[in-house]
């Protein structure tokens, strides 16, 4: 299995798990964020051949991948990994579509026990990733990598000037310290999300009421200030 994110820089690979399962959980919120909204295009195919696209696509991929050479790469980066990437990236944008391009359903109309038992399964999985995966994994880069798990490294001590004023720190910061107030930020943010997604979604089928025109408009008036009148059509001949 090849790495699926480049070498470019020192800390993508080391960080690859971390990277990978945020942009999952991105676009799990995209994709609510999708279906929180009516449709707003037109399929311009039909359902069924819209649904195979997800099996050919990555059948027409691996053929490619096997006409590769073994080591064949782009910029050091190998075109076996590239078309895996290029894979999921087309299954997010054609998942995108395929959801704004459905068909409208009546508000009124019940869910499916199929689609209730799907949406607990999806919100469940957003979940894990959102409170348990993607915090783990900062733990994991930030202790490994970073090496931020030493109590014995600090940001700053007490015994050192507070930048360029010309008193001491009034406290010390450690990099666990760091750390964890990353994390516990992470946790913040996710959580404001998740109640944000949640009442969004109560809400998805409210119809908002336009209001009446107005007629109360004041009519047009001539230079001399009287109401203009539409003039009747004159019949042809005249009578």
């Amino acid at each position: 299995m090849p790495n699926l994110l480049p070498d470019w820089l020192p800390w993508i690979q080391p960080a690859g798990r971390l990277i990978l399962s945020s942009l999952l959980l991105l676009a799990g919120v995209v994709v609510v964020m999708t279906l929180m909204r009516p449709p707003v295009l037109t399929r311009p195919f039909p359902a069924r051949a819209g649904y195979a696209l997800f099996a050919v696509v990555p059948v027409l991929a691996y053929v490619v991948a096997l006409l590769l050479p073994a080591d064949a790469n782009i910029w050091g980066f190998e075109l076996d990994a590239l078309l895996v990437d290029l894979v999921l990236l087309f299954w997010f944008a054609h998942a995108v579509l395929m959801i704004a391009s459905r068909p409208v359903r009546p508000a009124d109309e019940p869910a499916s026990w199929a689609a209730c038992f799907l949406g607990a399964a999806a919100v469940f999985a957003l979940m894990a990733l959102a409170y348990g995966v993607v915090p783990h994994e900062w733990m994991e880069f930030a202790n490994g990598y970073l090496q931020w798990g030493d109590t014995g490294k600090f940001v700053w001590q007490s015994n050192q000037n507070m930048l360029f004023f010309p008193w001491n720190w009034p406290f010390n910061l450690n990099y666990p310290a760091v750390r964890d107030i990353v994390v516990s930020g992470l946790y913040g943010v996710l959580l404001g999300l998740n109640i944000f997604l949640f009442a969004k979604w109560q809400t998805r089928k409210t119809v908002v009421e336009t209001a009446a025109p107005d007629d109360t408009t004041p009519a047009k008036r001539s230079r001399f200030g009287r109401p203009i009148r539409r003039g009747r059509p004159v019949a042809a001949g005249g009578a």
